[in-house]
């Protein structure tokens, strides 16, 4: 017993930092079944995963600042602080795992302020005189206040109030023409697969968001020629089921935030700070003399942080959602082979398919027992 205490002891923030990083991984692999009615037991694993990925990031913070490691073990514990605040701003597929979390906001607010100021003293305390190393560690901490930041303004987003403020702004221009604005589809083009099913669903959004916040949302005739054309083309139900794919987007992910010209410039300075950093240390690495495996947990951080930036970059720029960003910009000749990819690997009935029930509730249930 007294060796496995030993070993904790020794091994306890490479441990616990490379779990953290698992958990990220579970998050990113595992949060398309948020979208379906899973078992119990997965469903709970789940939840763990997501509540545990705030709570062991945090939890690490603090014993890193009061850590007594020898010093060649606490300047690359203290480079390992950054890499937590990367891992409380969380994957894009999932920011909240109920409607509630987004009501919590601030207290994410509260928390990024305080682990912000605990990194920052980690990297003051122990690589303040490390030249490369510190610019790295520096690199990374950007990049996690900028992902953390960028949760909490999907969180904030999220929030049913903020709906009706979008839906209120979305309809006051409504009196300009349509096709001065871009916003228009040409009716005659519409085939009635499901890509083309799924952009008009971005289309006529702003219906059916109405719905879930009681806001009398009214069709444009544009959109009303476009509901009659899938109801005679018997198309009017998978519409609605896209659209419910598309509505769990922008409650639990950060779709309506990372699909904006500030998210990319979000992920644009996260992904050169990581890159950067990479470089940086293995530059630090080649002169100075790191325990061996504090350098494997550190190029496993970095290389994970890549994997997952990596990840996110093709998500988003092949997401539909960035269809319907290239359209309102007018950049018709890059949508175009967006939707040609993604007709290719057939993403719309991979990803965007119901199941027959919503993972969060399900109405239809509830009415039939009732009724």
């Amino acid at each position: 017993m007294d060796g496995v205490v030993h070993l904790w002891n020794e091994w306890e923030v490479q441990i616990l930092v490379l779990f953290s990083f698992m958990l990220q991984l579970t998050l990113l692999m595992f949060s398309w079944m948020r979208r379906r009615n899973i078992s119990a037991v997965p469903r709970t694993l789940l939840w763990l995963a997501y509540l545990m990925a705030d709570s062991i990031a945090i939890y690490i913070l603090g014993h890193m600042s009061i850590s007594c490691k020898p010093r060649e073990h606490q300047q690359l514990m203290a480079f390992w602080a950054p890499f937590l605040l990367v891992h409380l701003g969380g994957q894009d597929t999932m920011t909240a795992y109920a409607m509630e979390d987004n009501q919590l906001w601030p207290r994410h607010l509260l928390s990024l302020a305080v682990q912000a100021v605990g990194v920052a003293y980690v990297l003051y305390k122990y690589i303040s005189g490390s030249g490369t190393l510190v610019m790295a560690g520096a690199l990374i901490f950007v990049a996690g206040v900028v992902k953390y930041g960028e949760r909490i303004w999907a969180l904030k987003s999220a929030r049913l109030d903020n709906l009706r403020m979008y839906l209120n702004n979305v309809e006051k221009p409504r009196m300009l023409s349509e096709i001065e604005r871009g916003d228009f589809y040409s009716v005659g083009q519409i085939e009635g697969d499901s890509e083309e099913v799924l952009q008009c669903a971005h289309y006529l959004l702003p219906i059916c968001m109405g719905q879930f916040v009681d806001y009398k949302f009214w069709p444009s005739p544009s959109q009303s020629e476009v509901i009659k054309v899938f109801a005679d083309k018997g198309c009017l139900y998978e519409l609605i089921e896209m659209q419910l794919s598309l509505m769990h987007d922008i409650l639990y992910t950060k779709a309506a935030v990372i699909h904006t010209w500030s998210g990319c410039f979000i992920h644009a300075v996260s992904s050169v700070a990581t890159v950067a950093a990479f470089f940086l240390f293995k530059s630090s690495n080649s002169r100075v003399n790191h325990n061996s495996a504090d350098v494997i947990v550190t190029y496993t951080l970095l290389a994970g942080a890549l994997l997952l930036e990596m990840v996110s970059l093709l998500g988003a720029s092949g997401s539909t959602w960035t269809c319907a960003l290239l359209r309102a910009r007018g950049c018709n000749r890059l949508l175009s082979t967006v939707v040609c990819v993604r007709k290719l690997v057939n993403a719309a009935e991979r990803i965007r398919r119901w199941s027959g029930s919503i993972g969060q509730y399900n109405l239809r249930n509830k009415y039939v027992v009732n009724g």
